[in-house]
């Protein structure tokens, strides 16, 4: 993203998205901040403030003009998918006056459909949309040449998609491939996929594919825990684990005993741990056929189509005819 004194602000932020989406609210015209929000709300009679000219005043008062606002609007954004919670939802709906027209409770997420956690909300000022339908209002208002927006609005309209889009708020990817050369052979002896202590991983992922021998392996597995700390692999955490939960068992079993029996791995090391569904679980998606990998750099050659990791969607992955890369990323993976 780009060094934006207004978005560096919140860069450190635990929030950055709604810091930086309010923070452009702030500097919109409200004709602007209008339209985008009855744009994502689809509710064309949104308004902030009203305008009429001569209006009937107090017994035979009639002015020239008037100019009000009345409204009340509260947000709650997550940028994890499937993050909502009733509790939460429940309280802050007790922010809006029974009956007042004017008021909003805006729920912003990044999930393709409507939670159905929003069920128990019957109320139709509350309104969700998510963050892939305020990208598209922005493309719809800047692309509309009759509407003129000045260029500090489009830069910052564009710095906010651009944030979107930095945090993985507008694919919907639930689904991390992996580069498994080793990895591949590992999770169907064990269920289990190991890394480095400090390799990174977008939130709100569910599954977990394997990237070998030129294509994406037909076992996407279900991800079943998933630790934000590295495990040290030595007897003591064995020891540990083995009194614990039942995927605590598997990580000492299957991840650090295995690992040190078999040598691949070095005692007294930490490891990052995903413990998935194994391969013939039910909960593990077997796609008809491993995804060819076609991916093809500018001089023709093939090209792999992940060397570390990369994201796409489950419902890409297990679309009726998808084959290779090429099909996989044009039908929205």
């Amino acid at each position: 993203m780009s060094n934006s004194p207004l978005f560096s602000t919140y860069r450190g932020g635990e929030n950055r998205v709604t810091s930086s989406m309010i923070a452009v609210f702030q500097r919109l015209e409200l004709s602007l901040l209008e339209r985008l929000l009855g744009a994502c709300a689809q509710e064309s009679a949104l308004q902030l403030v009203a305008f009429v000219n001569q209006p009937a005043g107090v017994g035979a008062s009639v002015p020239d003009a008037r100019m009000s606002a009345q409204f009340d609007y509260w947000f709650e954004t997550k940028t994890v998918p499937n993050a909502l919670d009733q509790t939460q939802l429940l309280e802050h709906h007790k922010n809006l006056t029974a009956g007042a027209k004017h008021e909003r409770l805006f729920i912003v997420t990044p999930d393709p459909e409507k939670s159905s956690v929003l069920d128990s909300l019957d109320d139709e000022r509350v309104i969700w949309f998510n963050f892939r339908a305020m990208s598209d209002a922005i493309d719809e208002i800047l692309g509309d040449t009759t509407t003129f927006v000045g260029e500090q609005t489009r830069f910052l309209l564009r710095e906010l998609q651009q944030l979107f889009i930095e945090d993985g708020l507008l694919d919907f990817a639930d689904v991390v491939v992996v580069a498994a050369r080793r990895a591949w052979d590992e999770y169907n002896e064990r269920g289990v996929y190991i890394c480095q202590p400090d390799r990174s991983f977008r939130a709100g992922l569910t599954h977990m594919g394997f990237y070998a021998h030129g294509a994406i392996q037909p076992k996407i597995a279900k991800i079943l825990d998933q630790r934000p700390e590295p495990i040290t692999f030595d007897l003591d955490t064995v020891k540990e684990l083995r009194g614990g939960t039942a995927i605590d068992q598997r990580i000492a079993v299957d991840a650090i005993e295995a690992s040190l029996d078999g040598g691949v791995r070095s005692a007294g090391q930490p490891y990052r741990v995903f413990v998935l569904s194994q391969p013939n679980d039910d909960e593990t998606v077997t796609l008809a056929l491993p995804i060819t990998n076609t991916t093809k750099a500018a001089s023709g050659r093939t090209w792999a189509w992940t060397m570390s990791q990369r994201y796409t969607r489950l419902s890409a992955l297990t679309k009726p005819g998808i084959t290779t890369t090429t099909e996989l990323e044009a039908g929205g993976g």
